[in-house]
């Protein structure tokens, strides 16, 4: 199964948009491993990116992401 990171966008002051929070998509797919619907322009990033979003990440996705990942040998 292939992953990827989605963002939830928040409006900005100035009529732009910058990114709240990112989510866990299986790839192809609109919402995140969380339930939370994306918006089909949402930006993406790299799943090898997921660890070094602290504070920026969707901690429900990334726990259910890591539990679906095989044990490690």
């Amino acid at each position: 199964m292939q992953y990827e990171l989605r963002a939830e966008h928040r409006p900005t002051p100035g009529g732009g948009r910058r990114v709240h929070m990112w989510h866990v998509v299986r790839a192809g797919e609109k919402a995140g491993l969380c339930g939370y619907h994306l918006a089909p322009n949402a930006e993406s990033g790299r799943i090898a990116d997921l660890e070094e979003l602290p504070g920026h990440r969707c901690e429900t996705c990334r726990t259910a992401y890591r539990s679906a990942l095989p044990p490690p040998d």
